[in-house]
C-alpha cells in the first residue's frame, strides 16, 4: 500500500512579497481608461475656454456615426453623445494597446514610459489628421480650434503614462 505524505510548505509573508506588475491586458485597459477620461476631460475644458458648449466636442466624436450634423449638437443626447464617447473609449483603447506593444520591459523606467507616451501620441496625431480620411479623424476639428490639439493630445499622452507610473509608484513605495 502506497504511503501517502502530505507536507505544510510555508507560505511567504505577504509583507514580504515584491508587487508585481499587472498582466499585459489589464494595463492595456488601465492605459485606455485612463486616456479616455483624460481625453474627455481635455476635450470638455478647452471647448468651455473657446466658449463652447461642453458637450459639442464628445458628439462631434460620433461624426464617424452620424455625419457632419453631429458637431452642430450642442446639448446632451444618447445618440450623439454616447456614441462619441463609445467611440472615443474605442479609439483610447486602440492607442493604448500600441502603448502597450511598444513596452519592452517588464518595469520600464518612467523616462521610456513618458516618452513612448509621447510618441504614441504624436503618432495618434499624425494618423487622425494626416493619413485616414477625413470621415474617421476625431471630430475635435469641427469644434475646437487648433490650439486645442496639444491640449487634447497631451492628455491622452497623460492617460496612457499614468498607471505605470502610478505602479511603478507603489511598487518603489513597498519596496
Amino acid at each position: 500500500m502506497a504511503r501517502i505524505v502530505i507536507r505544510r510548505s510555508r507560505l511567504p509573508d505577504k509583507s514580504a512579497r515584491v508587487p508585481q506588475a499587472m498582466p499585459p491586458w489589464s494595463e492595456t485597459i488601465a492605459a485606455g481608461g485612463a486616456s479616455t477620461v483624460a481625453v474627455t476631460a481635455a476635450a470638455l475644458c478647452r471647448a468651455k475656454q473657446e466658449g463652447k458648449a461642453g458637450s459639442r466636442p464628445i458628439n462631434s466624436i460620433s461624426h464617424i456615426v452620424w455625419g457632419s450634423e453631429a458637431a452642430d449638437q450642442r446639448q446632451f443626447t444618447l445618440r450623439y453623445t454616447v456614441s462619441g464617447l463609445l467611440l472615443n473609449v474605442v479609439a483610447c483603447g486602440f492607442w493604448a494597446l500600441v502603448f502597450r506593444l511598444l513596452s519592452s520591459e517588464k518595469r520600464p523606467a518612467f523616462i521610456r514610459s513618458a516618452g513612448r507616451g509621447i510618441g504614441v501620441s504624436i503618432l495618434a496625431y499624425i494618423t487622425d489628421y494626416y493619413l485616414i480620411p477625413r470621415r474617421f479623424t476625431p471630430g475635435f476639428e469641427l469644434c475646437l480650434s487648433r490650439h486645442s490639439f496639444p491640449w487634447i493630445y497631451g492628455a491622452l499622452a497623460v492617460g496612457l503614462i499614468l498607471p505605470e507610473a502610478l505602479t511603478g509608484m507603489r511598487r518603489r513605495t513597498r519596496s
